[in-house]
């Protein structure tokens, strides 16, 4: 059976039995009649979703689906229930659990290139063209393991061939996809957790938000234990408009570069360790910078740093006497402060001491650095008639930062602040991904692919 724009059947909320027609978008509970008096009788229990999910029966496949619900409010007409729905799974064959999902879109096709199946392509006479592909073990990545609440989940790409002959249709077809296996789960919450965790890597793979994976295929075992495509997670605000141009100019990061280490980089994904919220919605509002965006950036290099450097910037032991001496003033003044008030003064100041600034931390960067990320940094700032010094970046950034940060806009904007912003994206994934041990040689390819800049020794 085919997509279908409606879906109805019958699901138990509240230990009490609904008809349901869903349109894909909104899901809609109408009361049998025994239990419709109590439903508008108790309006004030139906205000809103209590539950992480619904589970139907559906008419048109005589299968499961499953309701994934906004967390808001309960809409409600003639007691016709109303639910906004965030996504479903429509089942094909009636099976209990799950143990693997796939995902595809056209970003996963050239993060893990549909290309390198090709083994080999002839052109002969008479119009006559062979091609062969390479062996599934050669077109499928290593195995990669991270943990999701508690539960241990695998990845790995491979490249699916598909053959047909229906008109309008290429007669092949290569695929990238990128698979989560895990012990069999009902539990589907766990599932749509997984998607999300995807969605981010994809979306931090590309630095850019409009990556969409609206449907999704899930895999288990039928009652014949077979193992099988078994239903679709479909997803209802993911048909966003792709963005072909950095498709077509390759603006992502391989997985070749990150081989080994996405296990790595999901699971911080999942443990919300990495930090993706200054990724911009698309490619081309990457390009321009307001100051949100501004903030945002600057706030991204400080969580890497704190991340890479826990214990702060090394200091020479004259400082921290010197600071010490400080604190130890202002606990004093704490201690002898008359009101509340200007006790959390006091606090507040003493914990500025010592405290790392956003341009200490630009040069410490720069000191550490230097030697992965100067075949970029120097050829820009010198195609903008500028010197690469990572003091004065610094510098320049913090007063910009601070002067957005504090509304201050009726001050100079320092149009070089702009450069030191777009060096300063680099510089973030080449902390973060260092982070994970990825090699300078790895980390400098994909910088380049990601940012379409071309590395000068």
């Amino acid at each position: 059976m085919g997509d279908l724009e409606f879906y109805s059947g019958k699901l138990v909320y509240k230990e009490m039995e609904f008809n349901f027609v869903f349109d894909k978008c909104e899901l809609r509970l109408i009361p049998l009649k025994a239990i419709a008096a109590v439903v508008y009788e108790e309006k004030e229990n139906w205000q809103y979703i209590e539950a992480p999910y619904l589970v139907g029966s559906c008419n048109e496949t005589e299968t499961k689906i499953i309701f994934f619900c906004e967390q808001q409010g309960i809409g409600s007409y003639n007691n016709i229930l109303r639910i906004f729905v965030d996504a479903y799974i429509l089942y094909r064959f009636d099976c209990n659990e799950i143990d693997k999902i796939s995902f595809s879109s056209p970003e996963i096709d050239g993060i893990f290139p549909v290309g390198q199946a090709i083994a080999e392509q002839k052109w002969l006479e008479e119009g006559i063209v062979t091609v062969q592909t390479k062996k599934f073990s050669a077109t499928t990545s290593e195995k990669q393991y991270f943990i999701v609440e508690g539960k241990d989940v695998t990845v790995h790409f491979g490249i699916a061939r598909t053959t047909n002959r229906k008109i309008g249709e290429p007669p092949i077809v290569l695929q990238s996809s990128m698979f989560f296996e895990f012990e069999p789960t009902s539990d589907y919450q766990f599932i749509f957790r997984l998607w999300r965790i995807a969605k981010t890597f994809i979306q931090y793979l590309c630095y850019r938000k409009n990556c969409y994976l609206p449907i999704v295929d899930v895999y288990g075992f039928d009652r014949e234990k077979m193992h099988l495509k078994i239903a679709t997670l479909n997803v209802t605000d993911e048909w966003g408009k792709e963005e072909k141009r950095a498709i077509e100019t390759k603006r992502y990061i391989q997985q070749k570069y990150i081989s080994g280490f996405e296990g790595k980089i999901l699971e911080d994904i999942g443990d919300n360790m990495l930090y993706t919220r200054h990724i911009p919605d698309t490619y081309l509002s990457g390009q321009t910078i307001d100051e949100a965006r501004f903030v945002m950036i600057t706030a991204a290099f400080e969580w890497e740093f704190r991340r890479n450097y826990p214990e702060g910037i090394k200091k020479a032991e004259s400082t921290i006497e010197i600071e010490q001496k400080i604190t130890a003033e202002i606990d004093k003044l704490i201690d002898e402060a008359p009101s509340r008030k200007l006790k959390k003064k006091y606090k507040f100041l003493r914990k500025l001491v010592g405290a790392n600034s956003l341009q200490a931390e630009i040069m410490q960067i720069g000191e550490d650095y230097s030697n992965l990320m100067d075949s970029f940094g120097k050829p820009l700032y010198l195609l903008n008639n500028v010197e690469l010094k990572y003091p004065e970046m610094g510098e320049r950034l913090a007063n910009q930062r601070n002067d957005f940060a504090h509304g201050n806009l009726d001050k100079d904007f320092n149009g070089t602040a702009l450069l030191d912003l777009l060096y300063l994206s680099y510089l973030i994934y080449a902390m973060q991904l260092r982070a994970y041990g990825i090699s300078d040689e790895n980390i400098k390819n994909a910088i380049s692919g990601l940012f379409h800049y071309r590395v000068y020794e």
